[in-house]
């Protein structure tokens, strides 16, 4: 990127990461290409995805990709679960991101970025699975391609830890939320 990062453009403020991954975040004035094409680059070139990702404290585009996943999530709840889970669905996206994020930065604290960027890259993955989330066969599945394999190829990347410690970071937050969900739901 020679040309890019020019002397013009570092008095605007911008840096090289800031530029460097423009083209792979959410597009909001396209919401359902962008969408579709998020996850394509999710489920196909996950590590060109997160690569390209861009590291800066900004969550707006990240904070509507997960209210637009609220969407086909909700429809699948509804279909798959009822009423009153489709309607949590629909709202409970982004908060719930926000909590799962503060679950998986302490594991990265030492990481080149702060929270906000964790969010960041929280947010596509579970935005991925939210809609498989509620059918019977492909929930489980895309948890653990979610949370096993998106999550720490995300935080190895992005947060630059290493690839072993951003796997046990996911595998401590899953088991921690297999407890939960095995005590509130299950039992």
């Amino acid at each position: 990127m020679p040309g890019l990062y020019t002397p013009p453009v570092a008095k605007r403020g911008y840096t090289r990461d800031t530029i460097r991954g423009g083209a792979s975040e959410w597009d909001v004035s396209r919401p359902f290409s962008s969408y579709a094409r998020t996850l394509a680059m999710l489920a196909v070139h996950p590590v060109r995805f997160f690569e390209l990702l861009p590291r800066i404290p900004d969550v707006r585009a990240p904070a509507l990709f997960l209210t637009f996943c609220g969407l086909p999530a909700a429809l699948s709840w509804l279909l798959f679960r009822g009423l009153y889970p489709g309607l949590l669905a629909l709202v409970s996206p982004l908060p719930l991101s926000i909590v799962l994020a503060g679950l998986y930065h302490p594991g990265v604290l030492s990481g080149r970025y702060g929270y906000v960027v964790t969010l960041r890259v929280l947010a596509y993955p579970f935005g991925f699975y939210l809609p498989f989330a509620a059918v019977p066969v492909l929930g489980p599945l895309g948890a653990v391609y979610a949370g096993l394999f998106l999550m720490p190829l995300g935080l190895a990347r992005v947060q630059e830890v290493g690839g072993l410690r951003s796997t046990l970071v996911c595998v401590a937050v899953g088991g921690l939320l297999g407890v939960l969900y095995y005590f509130l739901v299950i039992a």
